[in-house]
């Protein structure tokens, strides 16, 4: 018997006893739709880099990048946090199309920021309200602490995450070939730890990205199954124990796959 959008509210009702921090959560398929605290912004952490890569294929369709020209990182461009680019022994060089990659894939800050660099600030928030996210906004770059020490932050919630989700599912401003190639993009995730983490059935094909801070745990994501799509957003603020949050957040992964296949 097929499990019904009925039951897997329940069951993730069920699963958010777990938080004991505030948290926002989005999962819609079609016209059905779970929310709760969807429009409570929260610090985005990594989670924004999604529209920074869709605005970066925007800008490419229309004659604006180029993904394929060869960039090279400026040695004070190199910061912390997550990613390897850092670590490497010696300066390389790369497409931006490999940059907007490593951006989403193992969340590297570098990358990251030179591909906010190319796309711009002001022309990825024009992307957001062109897709009516009024809540997400891009205010500095990643590992910027003395931005952040004078009161900047990136925002979104989790109703704004699905939006985006949704434009890469089913394209209204990207034409289907971006879309395609950034729902492909996300597909190499290789943080895996949150709503894929109980990912086993070959035929479920999952598109996410994570994101997180010292007081925060994300994951948004696209899960595919057969004729279906379901778009999920879950982030977390003001935590204190993390691993208890992403096992919580693999829990509504694991939900939303039983909810697909069963």
């Amino acid at each position: 018997m097929q499990m019904t959008i009925e039951q897997l509210e329940a069951d993730v009702h069920s699963l958010m006893l777990d938080f004991d921090s505030p948290v926002g959560l989005v999962i819609k398929e079609g016209n059905d739709t779970i929310n709760i605290n969807e429009d409570v912004p929260m610090p985005a952490a990594s989670v924004i880099k999604i529209p920074i890569m869709m605005e970066a294929f925007r800008q490419a369709e229309n004659g604006l990048l180029d993904l394929s020209q060869n960039m090279e990182i400026p040695t004070d461009a190199i910061v912390g946090g997550s990613g390897v680019l850092q670590f490497l022994s010696e300066r390389v060089s790369m497409s931006l199309l490999d940059f907007l990659t490593l951006m989403i894939i193992v969340s590297d800050n570098t990358a990251s920021n030179l591909a906010l660099e190319q796309t711009g600030i002001e022309n990825v928030n024009n992307l957001c309200r062109d897709l009516e996210c009024h809540h997400t906004e891009v205010q500095r770059y990643f590992m910027d602490m003395k931005a952040a020490e004078s009161g900047f932050e990136n925002t979104t919630t989790a109703g704004d995450m699905v939006k985006f989700l949704e434009e890469i599912a089913s394209p209204k401003l990207l034409t289907k070939k971006s879309a395609g190639h950034i729902f492909d993009i996300m597909t190499g995730q290789q943080l895996t730890s949150k709503l894929p983490a109980y990912h086993t059935a070959n035929d479920v094909v999952i598109a996410n990205k994570t994101g997180e801070l010292a007081i925060a745990q994300h994951d948004v994501g696209i899960f595919k199954y057969q004729d279906k799509t379901v778009l999920a957003a879950v982030m977390t603020d003001r935590i204190t124990d993390h691993i208890a949050i992403q096992q919580t957040i693999a829990r509504i992964g694991k939900a939303i796959m039983s909810y697909l296949t069963k």
